[in-house]
């Protein structure tokens, strides 16, 4: 919690530095709003009006509800995203200080989350301006704690929080479902998927999706309409910028695919969609090929890292912050690498 609480300083100084995060990005804004909406009893799950552009907001449910701990300490929204990054490393180091390791590995596992953080605040300041990805950092760092820990109560309270918030773990699941029935006896499958499915039920389809089904699928709408418009490219000649920093492979896609920018995002989907499923085979081919030397939990740990990354990578429009979380992903991982 340390390497994350000494931190504050240098967040404090980025708040001021970029007091309108609206400036650079419609995130923050959206966020808020959903907030705000949800807060006076309206339905967060609609058009936002902005003074450039009505975006539909896409986000679940507890990416934007922890902004109520802001909005209730008086506080910048962004640093409820810290105070949860906190709590997660808490968790986090609790569970590194429970395994068996030289205390030199278990000190240097401690403090390789805390990297990812620096390296933005060092070299990517404003991404962490404009963002509110400390929050889905602080989830996916509960998930991997609770896979080092071997813990799945953890990583059932992991699974709620990341699929709740951002649903990139989705070509995951399958895995670690494949893995725990095989480990696990049907009651035990039957509880834990019934507490992360109770979760979704009352977190959000109770109360936003039955109030309108077509929330999701207007969210994918717009996301999808997003990333034809950026493949297609803004200005005269038209530039993609989510792609100019060469973050992920989307400019090599468009340099390759054949076809406008609606079919090239498709082609993209697809080429996304079909490595994830390859990852997976390989997931459940490596569980049974050396399950005898290798603990499911580390394989799970490992295949989630690659997974993420490459829905990162090949996905048809990925910003800088979303690899803050691959980052935390990485040093979990390390860090169990020098434990063993």
């Amino acid at each position: 919690m340390l390497t994350i609480v000494l931190a504050y300083e240098e967040l404090r100084k980025l708040w001021v530095e970029f007091p309108n995060p609206a400036r650079f990005s419609d995130v923050l804004p959206q966020l808020e709003a959903q907030y705000q909406r949800f807060s006076r009893g309206e339905m967060p799950y609609a058009p936002v009006p902005l003074p450039t552009h009505t975006p539909y907001p896409v986000y679940m449910p507890l990416h934007w509800l922890p902004i109520g701990l802001s909005s209730w300490f008086g506080i910048d929204t962004r640093w409820a995203g810290f105070g949860l990054l906190a709590i997660a490393a808490g968790i986090y180091g609790y569970w590194v200080g429970r395994q068996n390791a030289a205390a030199w590995a278990r000190i240097a596992t401690l403090f390789l989350p805390s990297l990812g953080l620096w390296g933005f605040i060092l070299w990517g300041r404003l991404e962490l301006a404009v963002s509110f990805e400390l929050v889905i950092a602080a989830y996916y760092l509960v998930l991997a704690a609770g896979l080092l820990g071997r813990h799945v109560p953890t990583i059932v309270l992991g699974l709620t929080l990341c699929l709740l918030s951002r649903y990139t773990l989705l070509f995951w699941l399958p895995l670690l479902a494949y893995i725990w029935w095989k480990e696990f006896p049907l009651q035990t499958n039957y509880r834990i998927w019934g507490a992360v499915g109770l979760s979704v039920f009352l977190l959000y389809i109770l109360p936003f999706y039955l109030q309108d089904p077509d929330i999701f699928a207007t969210g994918i709408k717009y996301h999808n309409d997003a990333a034809i418009a950026e493949w297609h490219g803004y200005g005269d000649p038209p530039v993609s910028w989510s792609m100019e920093r060469g973050i992920y492979f989307g400019i090599n896609m468009k340099a390759v695919f054949p076809g406008d920018a609606a079919q090239q995002v498709f082609l993209a989907r697809a080429l996304q969609g079909a490595l994830m499923l390859v990852l997976l085979g390989f997931g459940i081919g490596a569980y049974h090929r050396w399950k005898e030397r290798l603990n499911p939990y580390d394989l799970c740990l490992g295949m989630l890292y690659a997974m993420v990354g490459c829905f990162y990578f090949f996905s048809p429009m990925t910003f800088q912050y979303y690899l803050l979380v691959l980052m935390v992903l990485g040093a979990v991982l390390a860090g169990r690498i020098l434990s063993r």
